[in-house]
């Protein structure tokens, strides 16, 4: 992972502990122990809304501020007339910079399909090339433009990523979002 300095890295029972602490859900100690069973489960409540929140952070939250993998080695690539088609491997939410070796410079913007930027790469005259390259975002594919290569090699795929372990990793910065998150749940539908 890039980026790790500032960052917590954080198992799900961290987390629920640190979302109790930032919301002030915290019960002070009394040494005695209370049971009761007809109340919401709290800790159910809450991790729901932590996977909610982390779900959309990495969505949308500045790439800087979350966990960013270099994947090209496991991106399978396939070429056709000039253009690249890769296989977006899964723990990719979105990406963040991508570069075929031949390109002289990288993608940082990508292209959705309906776009009619989009639609202009499917024409061999006005896509780009090596010195412009586009990249269109299908979620689980690349269209890369384009490449004069018979075998491209895919040097830079660089992605916000969702952690193989199940942790929860982002910067210092981003924990300030909890309590607006919890005050204003946006829509996600």
């Amino acid at each position: 992972m890039e980026n790790t300095n500032q960052f917590y890295n954080l198992t799900e029972s961290d987390m629920l502990n640190l979302w109790k602490q930032v919301m002030h859900l915290e019960i002070p100690r009394r040494d005695c122990t209370v049971e009761w069973d007809d109340g919401i489960d709290l800790d159910a409540l809450l991790l729901t809304n932590i996977k909610q929140w982390y779900a959309h952070l990495l969505n949308t939250a500045p790439a800087h501020l979350l966990p960013i993998e270099n994947l090209a080695s496991q991106v399978p690539i396939d070429t056709r007339d000039g253009m690249v088609f890769a296989t977006v491997p899964q723990q990719c939410v979105r990406p963040v910079e991508w570069k075929l070796s031949e390109w002289q410079r990288s993608v940082t913007t990508f292209l959705d399909p309906c776009s009619h930027e989009a639609m202009l790469q499917l024409n061999e005259w006005t896509r780009g090339g090596v010195c412009n390259p586009a990249c269109i975002d299908y979620g689980f594919q690349m269209l890369m433009m384009s490449t004069t290569s018979v075998t491209p090699q895919l040097e830079l795929a660089r992605c916000v990523v969702r952690p193989a372990d199940g942790s929860y990793q982002f910067h210092y910065n981003l924990l300030s979002t909890i309590p607006e998150w919890h005050q204003s749940l946006p829509n996600l539908l």
